[in-house]
């Protein structure tokens, strides 16, 4: 059996919780549903299936429930599930569908896949895409293994994966910068003269690091899809440990085939 987290700011209709629920009994996968609330969140919430022994934790939801889920998650033999509700672009690509019912019939067939994940130093976690949350440009400071860069942007995007870009490899975030002046090549020339590994489409400038430490001159928030993960300053990195995920054939990540996991629950 499974242990289901239901994030209810995602599945505000009773309805379709009840379908969900139906469904899953269907199929044969049903287990425990659970509620975040202040009694427990998210996170505590995963620890507490942990302690029960499930080795399925399912997220019910979008990326705020997934990326908690994941955090704790990683790193860990249990697997992770999501059956989807209003998630991101990237997320709906990374476990191969955006369709709930699709989801849970991938649930009963458990197709394992390994990946990376992204982590901040407070302890959160993003399994796609992190945005600097810029209202104006500003001046920023980003520091890399063997170098840094500053500049004043428009944008900044940290991705661990994201459904149009292709990583060099696993355990590499790809850090995207929007310049100011969309005629300057400064952040270029920098990147030229160390021979760092970028590259610049018109006034956008793209870095690949294992980690990062971003500064600004004062705290600006990191979302992942309008959920706060961090503050600024942040250390930002890929983690050294895999997330075993739950997926369907669409998917864009190499899978290892059903797993033969049975749970003792």
């Amino acid at each position: 059996m499974y242990y289901y987290i239901f994030d209810l700011k995602k599945c505000k209709k009773k309805s379709l919780v009840t379908d969900i629920k139906n469904y899953l009994s269907f199929l044969g996968i049903s287990g425990e549903f659970t509620y975040p609330s202040t009694a427990y969140n998210t996170k505590e919430l995963v620890e507490l299936g942990l302690s029960k022994k499930y080795n399925t934790i399912v997220g019910v939801g979008g990326d705020e429930v997934a990326n908690d889920i994941a955090g704790v998650l990683c790193g860990k033999n249990e697997a992770m599930g999501l059956i989807p509700v209003e998630p991101s672009e990237d997320l709906a690509s990374l476990i191969g569908t955006r369709n709930w019912k699709e989801a849970c019939d991938n649930l009963r067939s458990r197709r394992i896949a390994e990946m990376k994940i992204g982590r901040t130093a407070n302890g959160g976690a993003f399994m796609t895409t992190l945005n600097l949350d810029l209202k104006v440009p500003t001046a920023v400071t980003v520091e890399f293994k063997d170098y840094i860069i500053q500049a004043k942007i428009k944008e900044l995007v940290i991705s661990n994966y994201h459904v149009n870009q292709s990583k060099i490899a696993d355990d590499y975030l790809d850090v995207t910068l929007q310049s100011v002046n969309e005629d300057s090549s400064a952040i270029a020339k920098i990147s030229s003269f160390l021979g760092l590994n970028s590259t610049k489409a018109k006034d956008f400038s793209l870095f690949r690091a294992r980690s990062l430490r971003l500064f600004t001159s004062s705290q600006i928030p990191l979302l992942s899809n309008d959920h706060q993960i961090a503050k600024t300053p942040q250390l930002i990195e890929s983690s050294d440990d895999n997330l075993r995920l739950i997926v369907g054939k669409r998917t864009s990540l190499a899978t290892s085939g059903p797993d033969q996991t049975v749970d003792q629950k």
